[in-house]
């Protein structure tokens, strides 16, 4: 099973800036990180997880506003900086994240399930299905890596 969601509310969320910054030395300079909204939301979903007693191996973009929700709702996680966002016309991005995606998909395939926490546009390029904060796509994992969508559910913000 894979739950693929987008990072919780962030400044840029609100007005559309600093999307596409990224600080690789992680400390955030620049960035769209979370709003306080944004960090109870990431606490919510945490919870709910939590709740169901579900404790899922975590994969998130390394850009901040998906590390501070993967780190809120859920601890530890891993990334890779071919998961971050790319501006939408950046082909060569959006190929080396989808590769990336799969391979890690495929890595982490089994008994646990994967929750996934990244960026609309990269969720879309993944699933063609597009997601509002707060919701959460449920699918399974194929052998390839590829996601096939079953459901979404909202834990609301």
């Amino acid at each position: 099973m894979i739950v693929l969601m987008r990072n919780s509310e962030s400044g840029g969320n609100r007005d559309g800036s600093n999307m596409l910054v990224w600080d690789e030395s992680g400390n955030c300079k620049g960035e769209s990180t979370l709003t306080v909204e944004g960090r109870a939301h990431a606490r919510k979903i945490g919870a709910t997880f939590a709740k169901y007693g579900i404790k899922p191996i975590v994969i998130s973009s390394p850009m901040c506003r998906c590390t501070e929700t993967a780190e809120i709702a859920f601890g530890e996680y891993v990334t890779d900086p071919a998961l971050r966002q790319a501006p939408l016309d950046d082909t060569h991005g959006e190929d080396s994240f989808q590769s990336m995606a799969s391979e890690l998909f495929s890595r982490y395939r089994g008994s646990n399930p994967i929750a996934f926490v990244n960026h609309r546009p990269n969720i879309d390029s993944l699933t063609m299905e597009l997601i509002n904060i707060g919701d959460l796509l449920i699918g399974t994992v194929t052998e390839t890596g590829e996601v096939e969508v079953v459901g979404k559910i909202q834990i609301y913000p």
